[in-house]
């Protein structure tokens, strides 16, 4: 009797590890993001490619005065995420010549060389088309974190919480100050080799370099400071 209550218990033990196993497994299934080696690994740095665009209304006397505003704004936006160059495209059939020129001007005024100021031109169904002034970039994402959590008290299957990493890589991708960095590394630029001679030349002379002297001023105003 002893003998087959023993044979009962070690067998319903064994039927409960192996349904407890089926039941980790199961879980990994269903969440496949808990599988993830690290938590950063379930949300990447990622930038999608975006695009600004603005269109103006044709005049025949050119630009107006709002529209000069909207194409300084669109150069501002163009500077903040370090964009590509402005397309200025007008309809096919408009006669838009003094339009495009002038804003190609006032793009320029802006501080926006001209080789990156393309002109272009599109066929418009009707008309009335306006020109359009648009240009590329890079938009890094930025995820929305902590809207839905996993059982935390549920750690059987001894992996991540499918939440974990979100805030760490999104506030990354919302401090980074150039998104195509993320996609690639920037091009090594040429150095200045004649600020770099400078530089040394009065290193070598026992001279204070503009890195000192921006730490001299430094100190006497920590020194002024209350």
């Amino acid at each position: 009797m002893m003998t087959l209550t023993r044979t009962l218990v070690v067998a319903a033990a064994f039927t409960l590890a192996a349904l407890c196993l089926a039941a980790c497994q199961s879980s990994a299934r269903d969440n496949p993001a808990r599988t993830a080696v690290n938590p950063l690994s379930l949300y990447p740095l990622r930038a999608d490619p975006a695009k600004d665009s603005i269109a103006l209304a044709i005049h025949p006397t050119g630009i107006t005065a709002a529209q000069a505003e909207a194409l300084a704004a669109l150069a501002a936006r163009r500077r903040d995420v370090v964009g590509g160059p402005i397309t200025l495209s007008i309809p096919r059939s408009a006669e838009a010549g003094r339009t495009l020129q002038t804003a190609r001007a006032l793009l320029m005024d802006q501080g926006v060389d001209p080789s990156e100021i393309l002109l272009g031109a599109y066929d418009a169904p009707e008309a009335g088309a306006p020109l359009l002034a648009s240009f590329a970039y890079r938009k890094a994402i930025v995820a929305s974190c902590g809207k839905h959590w996993d059982e935390l008290t549920h750690t059987s299957d001894n992996r991540v919480q499918s939440n974990f990493g979100c805030a760490e890589v999104s506030n990354m991708a919302a401090q980074i100050a150039n998104p195509n960095d993320i996609a690639a590394p920037q091009a090594e630029q040429t150095p200045d080799l004649q600020r770099r001679l400078t530089v040394l030349g009065q290193y070598q002379q026992g001279k204070p370099t503009a890195a000192e002297e921006r730490d001299q001023k430094a100190g006497i105003i920590a020194r002024l400071a209350p």
